[in-house]
């Protein structure tokens, strides 16, 4: 590629900044089921594994959820490698628990509260950068999910479920930048954009 210079500014340069500037980004969807308001000041918090279905940022969804667990809870909250170094724990705890086994786990664990995330990667339509289209029934998107349930272990309730729902779409459209190349937003990226935004929504709305 030629890299002429205008105004002392390079081709290249000049296309960086208008892919920069025309950036495809997601839209989030956030919902609670319950649980929105919590007290997060007492206690000892866990957090399982994280489950998802990307083969690209599946360990990466664990160290967000465990990074920005942490600014909420700081020390409280406790990783399952830490327990397993002193108790005899299950290899592997679901998403879903019934009031049995969340009351096994207090024993197992000794702790008070339990924090589970899953992601989801729901449909992956867009690649890393496209140009639009005039064609006005084309239609394609990114599309992920990440859920959370909190179950508070002494009673063996959920005391909390949230979601939140992420999608980049790309259409035709009738516009005067429709050859201007849009950066797209993955899925896999998305997911964990997603998880920052619902988890951060826990340390608004905390009540502590």
């Amino acid at each position: 590629m030629l890299n002429i210079k205008y105004k002392g500014v390079t081709t290249i340069t000049i296309i960086i900044l208008l892919l920069l500037s025309s950036c495809n980004t997601p839209k989030y969807t956030t919902m609670f089921d319950s649980g929105k308001y919590l007290d997060f000041g007492e206690g000892k918090w866990l957090l399982n594994q994280t489950k998802s279905n990307s083969k690209i940022f599946d360990a990466e969804l664990y160290n967000t959820s465990l990074n920005e667990f942490r600014k909420i809870l700081g020390d409280s909250l406790l990783e399952l490698n830490d327990i397993r170094k002193n108790r005899l724990v299950e290899s592997r705890i679901s998403f879903d628990l019934d009031k049995d086994k969340l009351l096994e786990l207090k024993e197992q664990t000794n702790c008070n509260y339990l924090i589970n995330v899953k992601g989801v990667i729901l449909h992956q339509g867009l690649g890393a950068v496209s140009v639009p289209t005039d064609q006005l029934d084309f239609y394609s998107s990114n599309e992920s999910a990440v859920e959370i349930k909190i179950y508070e272990l002494t009673t063996g309730v959920e005391m909390s479920s949230s979601s939140v729902f992420a999608k980049t779409v790309d259409q035709g459209e009738i516009s005067k930048n429709n050859s201007i190349p849009r950066l797209n937003t993955s899925s896999h990226t998305a997911m964990l954009m997603a998880a920052k935004k619902l988890i951060r929504k826990y340390d608004k709305y905390r009540t502590d």
